[in-house]
């Protein structure tokens, strides 16, 4: 997975967790580590995709357009392009890959993105 699909998914999943409230861009990059330019242009594609809704003003923000239980997680992760397949085989198997990954992702919401960071965020992890 990209850098772009991480923080994308990143501020997403943040957002979902806080649904149906707004947060600014800033507040999101404050909590997530994301540099906030480059977040900016991020969320800026996901209202423009219908996925987020924006609001000027000083209780503006960005919100999710719908319940984070009806956002698909292959709908806000477009397709990489990379570098073309050096061979058939090669070809063959990256779309199956591609393929495969798609279905799964159509099963997957916002919504269990949340509940795994709840459940995980829950206890703290200690290695010695």
């Amino acid at each position: 997975m990209n850098i772009s699909n991480q923080y994308r998914l990143t501020a997403l999943t943040e957002l979902a967790g806080v649904y149906p409230a707004s947060l600014t861009v800033a507040e999101v990059a404050r909590r997530r580590g994301i540099p906030r330019p480059f977040l900016a242009r991020l969320l800026a594609d996901q209202v423009r995709q219908g996925n987020l809704v924006s609001a000027r003003g000083p209780r503006g923000g960005v919100c999710l357009a719908r319940a984070p239980g009806e956002i698909e997680l292959a709908a806000l992760m477009p397709a990489e392009s990379g570098p073309r397949y050096p061979s058939p085989a090669a070809a063959w198997l990256g779309q199956r890959l591609e393929e495969a990954q798609s279905g799964a992702l159509r099963s997957l919401t916002l919504e269990h993105l949340v509940r795994i960071e709840r459940q995980r965020g829950d206890g703290a992890d200690y290695e010695i």
